[in-house]
């Protein structure tokens, strides 16, 4: 079925009901950035396949909000349908609502699938539409009525991530959330995102594409903990051992059930931006609600001794494989075909033979020239071009391994270089810079660092809309917060940074129809001097591979920044000439000489 037949049978749904309008979120029920296809309801009626974006239809108009990171790719990708493209003003804000507000009459009947919403969602929708009396219906699951062949729920087994990666027992997990939950009066906890559940139980899956994630939920309670999930997808041997401490399993779909079946006085603390409405309206009226952000969530941030021994180990094994796909990507670009694909291949290949490697940990950004321009470029055989030895090659890719999960983006020269290409990437770099090399108190939350990232591109009249670093899971999603560097969708503006936080940055510049510049680090934060003015922390860079000094203007530089960045390669070489050849050892030596 074409997209214009999608939103032709979608409006049929309309009339049917006496509805005005529809809207289509992104996410699943439990709130996730990527989705099984089974609930990927907004890529499936408008054909925007972007991680972000919001899709409205009323009888005469069908539309996608989505921010500039896709700006490029949405029109592609809705070009030839009745679909258009609304570009947002501010990333992650409801503005469709607002749009809805001003464009139909009052006492207008809106629907949306209360299983794809979040109950936090729901609460400011409904305050907002209720200024013009319009009528919210969360009961109404149109998009199944006509989505015939939907894929099924995924049924793949998962397994145990062994404690000598995670450095801590699910038994020990389980403990610390019991003690949060009672310092917070509950007797429940509702856990319903799916990296949480799999970093609790200590178990991965393979439901979510390049995200280890299994579809589950899980209800924490006074006296065992509960796993919602198809008991087909447990090993019998794993389903003994998860059944030898205080959890029980039940079938997926029995969680509602549970929920109106809790005893009168029972608590519950669950996140209301993590759990749908339709879950929330399933909570009899007598039990005490306590909302706030999920238990969870802070403790899965804070990463563990083992887990930042094992991620500083991963380091180096994605460095080598970066440093031997630099290498061989400039000793080859003009020799032999290279095209993006091949080049994210190539280095994917690398990467698989490194000890204890899984899988990439988000699809590939191989952009070349213009492409390096949209910001989430996602490369395929029809967008596919050759690279060639001039203009500029931007990579952001990563891995997922047992012992950790990986983010870098190198932006490189494949020739000569124009001095707005090198004013470009060194503004960028000092953005970086600037965040990498801060020294902040105790209490210091991730907007108030963005100024250092922006100031050197604001400047000069530039900016990037989109987040400047987000939090990274262990063996999980690239993507988790509660930090974060900006406002990033991932991540909690409120939460202030602590040690043991695994943390982007990255800083950007974009010219449409010309190239992007990026450079991306993972960081840490760790301890740092304590003063008569309380405790101090700052950044451990963890990412080992080169930057291009080709593209650096060193005038912009401070002796600072230069100083950081000569030790920084020194630091890369050190940890990584050991596993090179002689060629690639020889190449890196002269990439990482001082500037």
């Amino acid at each position: 079925m074409s997209i214009n037949k999608k939103v032709g049978a979608l409006r049929e749904l309309l009339v049917q009901n006496n509805l005005d309008a529809v809207i289509i979120p992104s996410t699943d029920p439990h709130m996730g950035e990527y989705v099984p296809e089974h609930w990927a309801e907004r890529e499936w009626i408008s054909g925007f396949t972007g991680s972000a974006g919001t899709v409205v239809i009323t009888k005469d108009f069908a539309g996608l909000w989505t921010d500039s990171r896709y700006f490029v790719q949405a029109e592609e990708q809705l070009s030839d349908s009745v679909m258009e493209l609304v570009k947002l003003t501010i990333p992650h804000t409801p503005e469709h609502i607002i749009w809805l507000i001003n464009t139909l009459p009052a006492g207008s009947r809106i629907a949306i699938n209360g299983n794809m919403v979040p109950a936090s969602m729901i609460g400011y929708m409904q305050d907002e539409l209720n200024k013009k009396n319009f009528e919210l219906l969360t009961d109404l699951d149109l998009i199944s009525a006509i989505w015939k062949d939907r894929p099924s729920l995924p049924a793949n087994k998962i397994i145990k991530h062994k404690v000598e990666f995670a450095g801590q027992s699910r038994t020990s997990k389980l403990d610390a959330v019991g003690k949060l939950m009672t310092e917070a009066g509950a007797t429940h906890h509702l856990v319903c995102t799916l990296d949480e559940i799999a970093w609790l139980f200590n178990l991965r899956g393979t439901d979510v594409e390049f995200n280890p994630l299994f579809v589950s939920y899980a209800l924490i309670g006074p006296e065992h903990s509960i796993l919602f999930i198809n008991r087909d997808k447990i090993h019998y041997d794993l389903l003994a051992d998860l059944l030898t401490g205080p959890i029980r399993i039940m079938d997926y779909d029995a969680l509602a059930d549970v929920l109106q079946n809790l005893p009168p006085e029972s608590s519950l603390l669950l996140d209301p931006g993590k759990t749908n409405q339709t879950l929330v309206e399933s909570i009899p009226h007598g039990i005490r609600i306590i909302e706030g952000m999920g238990l969870v969530t802070g403790l899965k941030a804070i990463k563990n001794k083992t887990e930042l021994d094992g991620l500083r180990n991963v380091m180096v094994k994605d460095g080598v494989a970066w440093v031997k796909f630099l290498c061989w990507l400039d000793q080859n670009i003009g020799q032999t075909r290279i095209t993006e694909l091949s080049a994210a291949n190539h280095l994917a290949a690398l990467r698989e033979e490194q000890e204890n490697y899984q899988g990439p940990s988000f699809h590939p950004i191989s952009s070349y020239g213009i492409h390096g321009s949209i910001v989430h470029y996602a490369v395929d055989e029809e967008s596919n071009i050759e690279l060639h030895p001039e203009g500029i090659y931007l990579c952001d890719t990563g891995g997922q391994y047992l012992d950790g999960t990986t983010d870098t983006t190198r932006t490189i020269t494949l020739g000569k270089t124009t001095e707005q290409q090198k004013s470009d990437f060194t503004l960028a770099l000092k953005g970086t810079l600037g965040v990498s090399m801060l020294r902040f108190p105790e209490g210091t939350k991730g907007y108030q660092m963005d100024i250092l990232a922006r100031k050197a591109l604001w400047d000069h009249g530039l900016t990037y809309g989109h987040g400047t670093g987000h939090g990274v899971g262990f063996f999980l999603n690239v993507h988790e917060g509660p930090q974060t560097i900006g406002t990033g969708a991932s991540g909690n503006m409120n939460t202030s940074f602590q040690p043991g936080m695994v943390t982007t940055v990255e800083p950007a510049i974009y010219r449409e129809g010309s190239h992007g510049m990026r450079t991306e680090n993972m960081t840490v934060c760790i301890e740092d001097i304590k003063t008569e003015f309380g405790q101090f922390y700052s950044f451990e860079t963890l990412t080992l591979a080169p930057i291009d000094r080709n593209l650096i203007k060193k005038s912009l530089l401070s002796d600072k920044e230069i100083d950081w960045l000569n030790v920084y390669h020194q630091k890369v070489y050190d940890k990584l000439h050991s596993f090179l050849n002689n060629k690639e050892r020889e190449w890196l030596k002269n990439k990482t000489g001082k500037l």
